[in-house]
């Protein structure tokens, strides 16, 4: 029995072996639209995640099977997913520019002073510097006494919506619950069997 068993082992190996394919060294060209080649792009073969990268010429060599698949990827591209079969129909793969649109920023030489931009920033909040009756502009402790009396207002009606309500017997009926819970759960050991059964 065991020259038996030896044999079925050799002709398994053998045939295990025969039944392997030999790889292909396949050869193609990257460009982009305009027929450039595209050097530094990566070819990813998904089989056996073996990785090359295309020369300054755009042209790759890859090992491949007949029947596996090559992703190509560059930073500046669309990555593609390229087919053995069509690479030996058509060894020349055209990527497609990957493009990022940026939104325009205008950049204007005027600059303001500090007092025209806290003007404005005054003006954007609501405040106004209103002259006084005869002609005069506010003074420095006028302005000030107008904006602290508009913040207490502001304040005060905040403060006022803050409604917080305490009940003695909610605070004690809690209580209550959480010391019978106790007692009820020291009752019981860890195997949910009340300890006076035992």
């Amino acid at each position: 029995m065991k020259p038996t068993l030896v044999l079925f082992l050799i002709l398994f190996v053998l045939n295990s072996y025969s039944q392997q394919q030999e790889e292909l060294v396949i050869q193609g060209r990257i460009i982009d639209k305009n027929g450039t080649p595209i050097p530094d792009a990566y070819i990813i073969n998904l089989r056996n995640m073996n990785k090359n990268t295309s020369r300054n010429n755009g042209v790759f060599d890859a090992y491949v099977l007949p029947g596996d698949s090559l992703i190509i990827t560059h930073v500046s591209f669309f990555r593609k997913l390229v087919t053995v079969y069509s690479l030996m129909k058509n060894p020349v793969i055209q990527l497609s520019l990957d493009t990022v649109n940026i939104l325009q920023i205008d950049i204007i030489s005027e600059q303001i002073t500090d007092k025209e931009r806290a003007k404005q920033n005054i003006e954007n909040m609501g405040f106004s510097i209103k002259p006084k009756a005869g002609g005069d502009i506010y003074t420095e402790s006028e302005r000030m006494n107008d904006l602290m009396s508009t913040e207490n207002r502001v304040l005060r009606t905040e403060a006022s919506a803050v409604t917080y309500q305490f009940s003695p017997s909610k605070v004690i009926g809690s209580l209550i619950d959480k010391i019978e819970k106790r007692k009820k759960s020291n009752e019981y050991y860890s195997t949910k069997k009340k300890k006076h059964e035992n």
